[in-house]
């Protein structure tokens, strides 16, 4: 089914700029690739639509890299520049928050907290082999609810505050929510202590806690940090582009150099992604950095079968390049929500989520003392109609 390229490129006919920015995201890049990148650019080259693009979907680094490299004299010099100064205020950015993560980590676990991280620096770090290759801006760490009450107090105690205080007590946000986000006051960079990685609508056929045992190591700054194996890697930021509309390239980019630079056992990882029913979901990330990035995959993956995939993958191409959109409207939401996942009663639970566990957005809008809580899950439908009507959820 998906060895047709040709038909996916026919309906969906990218402009010079989007090819160029696909293939300088790239940390390989063969001879055949190097003279495509210069016979793209042209006299009515549009430059701005580039960077445009490249900022919107955090891929600038790799863009200056590969440019700077391959063809620094077909560039022009305000252009290379410009992305010259965002390459190196990225690098500088990812150092403090590298060595914020570090600090935190250290904190965590000398205070009996179990907590991982991944994307940001170990992601960088592990798949693109240098922090300055991948924009990211703050630091995700992964622990349990007891965990991040626990972690709440430290982090304060290390000159952290709440982006959003809330007028809740703590055991109400955590049932509203499913982190917490921190500002140091003195640097402004970011750390979020989730404890729902999936979110809070994505529906799973198991308990997906299995996705965290063989945890890796990767020593960053000499000090071990744990991350997840390749295997549930692929899954957490395949899960991870869904549970966000696969609204950003960098994503699908991060899911094709995963492949390249680990050994997935694609066995386990298609026996891991059907036990949590979110094979569909893995299947059209897998497609798409195929399509996009132009990744190999093993024939157990290209031989599967599955129309909806390419539906959904063309929507998701022509929203990036044509629409240029960031998000969906609720109707465009709820309709991916059902037909990203292969069991039906999976995706119909997905949007039942979404439209009646409310959220802390509900409770700012139209706040009800606790005992009234119970009528949330009737009201936020309409709720939803009031903050988003026709417009696109962010």
């Amino acid at each position: 089914m998906f060895g047709d390229e040709k038909i996916q490129k026919d309906i969906v006919k990218l402009r010079a700029e989007d090819q160029l920015l696909l293939l300088c995201s790239r940390t390989k890049i063969n001879s055949k690739i190097n003279i495509r990148i210069k016979s793209l650019i042209g006299p009515d080259f549009n430059w701005q639509l580039l960077l445009s693009m490249a900022t919107k979907h955090k891929l600038l680094p790799l863009l200056y890299l590969n440019l700077n490299f391959i063809c620094p004299e077909k560039v022009p010099l305000e252009i290379l520049e410009k992305l010259k100064i965002e390459f190196h205020a990225n690098a500088k950015k990812n150092l403090l928050l590298t060595g914020e993560l570090v600090k935190v980590m250290k904190l965590l676990d000398e205070n009996g907290i179990n907590a991982v991280t991944y994307k940001g620096p170990v992601l960088a770090h592990s798949i693109y082999g240098n922090i300055a290759y991948r924009q990211f801006g703050d630091i995700d760490i992964l622990t349990d609810k007891k965990g991040a009450l626990k972690s709440k107090d430290i982090i304060f105690s290390e000159g952290y505050e709440l982006c959003r205080p809330f007028k809740v007590d703590d055991s109400t946000y955590m049932k509203l929510e499913s982190e917490y986000i921190f500002t140091n006051k003195e640097n402004g960079s970011k750390i979020e202590i989730n404890w729902n990685f999936e979110g809070k609508f994505l529906y799973f056929a198991d308990n997906p806690m299995f996705l965290f045992d063989n945890l890796k190591e990767f020593n960053i700054n000499q000090c071990k940090i744990r991350s997840f194996s390749p295997v549930n890697q692929l899954l957490m930021l395949s899960i991870h582009a869904a549970k966000h509309n696969w609204n950003r390239l960098s994503w699908i980019c991060d899911i094709a150099h995963l492949i390249q630079s680990e050994e997935i056992e694609w066995v386990i990882t298609l026996e891991n992604a059907e036990k949590l029913g979110v094979k569909r979901i893995l299947m059209i990330n897998l497609f798409l950095a195929q399509d996009l990035f132009g990744i190999k995959l093993p024939k157990q993956i290209l031989n599967y079968s599955d129309k909806t995939i390419m539906s959904i993958m063309l929507n998701i191409k022509k929203r990036i390049f044509y629409v240029r959109k960031d998000s969906l409207n609720i109707t465009e939401k709820f309709l991916l929500d059902i037909t990203k996942r292969e069991n039906l009663v999976h995706g119909i639970k997905d949007c039942f989520k979404g439209l009646t566990h409310f959220s802390y957005n509900d409770f700012e809008d139209f706040a009800l003392p606790k005992q009234l809580f119970v009528l949330y899950p009737f009201i936020r439908p309409m709720l939803l109609l009031k903050r988003y009507g026709k417009n696109n959820i962010p």
